[in-house]
């Protein structure tokens, strides 16, 4: 998708030198799914000590994801 974006100049020179992109359409794409990341984790810290987690049962749901995908390869 096209888009204009009026940045400064200062932001885009430091966007740059952090993600090193093949083009400026890279860095601001790597930015913003940086950006996506960051509020979501905010959302997510929000809700720790309101949900409790079954430790056990989760990590028994990893191992058990971990052999299926040995046992596809």
């Amino acid at each position: 998708m096209r888009t204009t974006l009026n940045i400064s100049e200062e932001v885009m020179k430091e966007a740059e030198e952090l993600y090193k992109a093949n083009s400026k359409s890279a860095m601001v794409e790597n930015a913003l799914k940086d950006a996506i990341r960051f509020k979501k984790m905010q959302e997510l810290m929000k809700l720790k000590g309101k949900i409790e987690f079954d430790e056990e049962a989760i990590e028994n749901l990893r191992s058990a994801e971990i052999a299926e995908n040995k046992n596809n390869s």
